[in-house]
């Protein structure tokens, strides 16, 4: 399944992508009404879903895709956990050493926008070097804790695309990476929560991404260091994860600040990312207003 989150920003609402036409409205077919993903993970509602579309479907509740916004899958309610240097290309294009465990940061959930949502830049004084980075997004189903690499895929509920944008001269100059990583609007994400069961081979993924027509990032996710059964074990040995917590697995090489000289991202600029089987997004950079 592919489930959205559609509507009006700060207004969207729980469906489901039926025949890429149509966007099912959970509310209005009455499915226990649940507000958002989020909620249909954690009173654990997917099987009420599957059983709702293998029937006959309310018309009232299907509504013309062409016809509505497509808002991030995910709310920010929970954490957004994010993998650095996850792939060897990207390590060594940005000089350093191979992690011999996850690099795990975070990114404030207020970062999160929508898959198609405008991309604003900071104001210049704070930032001049804005960079993108298409990555696999993976999805907590249920309350997680202290799980193995080989039990972590059951605690998957599914995978979302993300960017991972940075501002590279805040990244260079702080110790950690916080404030680099968590401008808002610095985490698009979607358009889906395509669900696992929809992803035979989540680390044999192509993923790319494009500044205005070119291809700057071609890789596959065979190319992770550590995979997404991996980066779940890992990050719940520490925390407890929750239903919708968001991590985000890494980016492989072809980023701007990869390029010499660097080609950092500047308004007007389009882009493209793609996950293979899991998504696009589409989104033009504007500049700051107040």
């Amino acid at each position: 399944m592919k489930l959205v989150m559609y509507g009006a920003p700060f207004q969207e609402r729980p469906g489901v992508i039926i025949e890429e036409q149509f966007v099912l409205d959970l509310e209005l077919a009455e499915l226990e009404s649940p507000h958002s993903i989020e909620e249909i993970l954690e009173y654990d509602l997917l099987p009420q879903i599957e059983e709702l579309i293998s029937g006959p479907l309310p018309e009232q509740a299907l509504i013309p895709l062409a016809d509505v916004r497509l808002g991030p899958p995910l709310s920010g309610v929970g954490k957004i956990i994010a993998c650095g240097l996850n792939y060897r290309d990207h390590a060594e294009e940005m000089g350093d050493t191979l992690p011999t465990q996850p690099l795990l940061f975070a990114k404030a959930p207020s970062s999160i926008a929508g898959p198609y949502d405008d991309l604003m830049l900071p104001p210049e004084e704070w930032s001049r070097e804005v960079d993108y980075e298409v990555e696999l997004g993976v999805v907590i189903s249920h309350l997680c804790h202290r799980v193995t690499p080989q039990d972590a895929p059951a605690y998957i509920a599914g995978y979302t695309v993300v960017n991972d944008v940075t501002a590279r001269d805040i990244q260079r100059a702080e110790s950690q990476w916080f404030r680099a990583k968590s401008y808002d609007g610095f985490c698009p994400i979607g358009p889906y929560l395509v669900t696992a069961d929809e992803i035979a081979a989540p680390s044999n993924l192509a993923l790319s991404s494009r500044v205005n027509g070119e291809l700057r990032q071609h890789s596959n996710t065979s190319r992770m260091i550590f995979s997404p059964a991996d980066l779940v074990s890992f990050a719940s040995q520490t925390m407890t994860l929750y239903p919708g917590d968001i991590i985000a697995s890494g980016t492989p090489a072809g980023i701007g600040a990869g390029f010499t000289p660097p080609r950092f991202l500047q308004a007007g600029d389009e882009l493209v990312l793609d996950v293979e089987g899991v998504g696009r997004q589409q989104y033009r950079v504007v500049p700051f207003t107040a």
